[in-house]
């Protein structure tokens, strides 16, 4: 039976503790850039949209001259 390390226990918590900080930390930086290009995303499509509509109201226009 082997011995119980109280000092490497310890120091095994530490790490998982720090990997546990870099992971959360890597979440919210992907959350953020995430949330980031889905309002770029958002504005995008809204401004092809009024090309769109703008092209759709020229060609309307040029039907009817």
């Amino acid at each position: 039976m082997s011995q119980f390390d109280l000092a490497e226990f310890e120091a095994q918590v530490h790490a998982l503790l720090a990997a546990h900080r870099r992971l959360q930390a890597n979440y919210d930086a992907l959350k953020a850039a995430h949330e980031a290009q889905t309002q770029r995303h958002r504005e995008i499509r809204e401004r092809l949209n009024g090309v769109i509509e703008r092209i759709r109201a020229l060609e309307t226009e040029a039907n009817n001259a």
